[in-house]
């Protein structure tokens, strides 16, 4: 099936909006943060800086932080509704981790360059107007050895179906988007509803 046009506004700047897509997705989310967790686990993470770009309400950093208490970890992201969500979940939860959550844009990222050991970047690519310009900030502001972790839903039949699922790419596309920015090298892979790109794992 041929890519639909986003159904949505490309930052949640409206508080209901926000409020229903974290209602519709917090669960879901949070599934994502715990399964890229087990991921670092496995390839021996334990701490560092990290960056969530594109943090959203915060579901993936909060699981995060859970699996690894010693991290730095700072969420950015243009939508003030969901960023207050963020910081709310943080004291729900009582995380104790260092972790802060602050308006950022994705594609221009306002960090040094060479300065997270992990970036993770989750169902964002096809809603971000360049992804390109995304990817390339990514890489600068990841150190050498840095693990990157990009995760997004993908493209298949259920799209016809469920409205969320046309407007995704393909594994093949984001590969390709991949391969036109300066990203290093990573590991492609389809899971059940997604697709994973994984540098230095």
């Amino acid at each position: 099936m041929k890519r639909k046009a986003l159904f949505h506004p490309r930052v949640f700047d409206d508080q209901q909006w926000a409020e229903g897509y974290y209602k519709r997705n917090a669960r879901n989310i949070r599934l994502t943060g715990k399964r890229l967790a087990d991921v670092l686990k496995k390839s021996g993470f334990s701490e560092g800086k990290v960056l969530d770009a594109g943090c959203g309400f915060g579901a993936v950093a909060i699981e995060i932080a859970k699996a690894f208490p010693d991290c730095e970890i700072t969420g950015i992201d243009l939508s003030e509704p969901l960023l207050r969500l963020a910081k709310q979940s943080v004291d729900d939860a009582g995380i104790k981790t260092d972790i802060i959550f602050c308006k950022g844009d994705v594609q221009k990222i306002d960090f040094p360059d060479n300065h997270f050991d992990l970036v993770i970047n989750s169902f964002l690519l096809h809603i971000v107007e360049n992804p390109v310009v995304m990817l390339n900030e990514i890489e600068r502001v990841a150190k050498p050895d840095a693990r990157i972790l990009i995760t997004d839903l993908r493209r298949f039949w259920l799209g016809f179906f469920a409205k969320k699922f046309s407007t995704t790419y393909t594994l093949n596309e984001a590969t390709g988007i991949m391969q036109q920015s300066k990203l290093r090298t990573g590991t492609p892979k389809n899971g059940l509803i997604w697709w994973d790109y994984f540098c230095g794992i």
